[in-house]
């Protein structure tokens, strides 16, 4: 079969891989939104992070349940762009699991 390493991996082993790394994908995305405003609760001076610090220390908490609204929407709609980046990529999942 006489066929290079790199050949072998990007021909079988990274797509066959190619699943759990989106499931690794759909894990990692609403954490790293909430750690990018946990960081800017700290040391940001914008950013959704920033909005919540400032709108509670003006005691405006409409503006805050706002912005936590906002991440939480945006999480949500990473997380199904993620999904339906996998759906494209990789058809051949819904076959072969329990995915419908």
């Amino acid at each position: 079969m006489r066929t290079s390493r790199t050949r072998t991996f990007l021909r079988f082993r990274f797509p066959g891989a190619l699943p759990q790394i989106f499931v690794g994908l759909k894990v990692a995305m609403p954490l790293a939104a909430v750690g990018t405003v946990i960081g800017e609760f700290s040391a940001g001076d914008e950013g959704l992070g920033f909005v919540i610090v400032q709108s509670g220390a003006n005691s405006d908490t409409a503006l805050a349940f706002a912005a936590v609204a906002l991440l939480g929407v945006m999480s949500v709609a990473l997380f199904y762009v993620l999904v339906v980046a996998e759906r494209l990529l990789l058809p051949w999942v819904r076959e072969t699991t329990s995915q419908r």
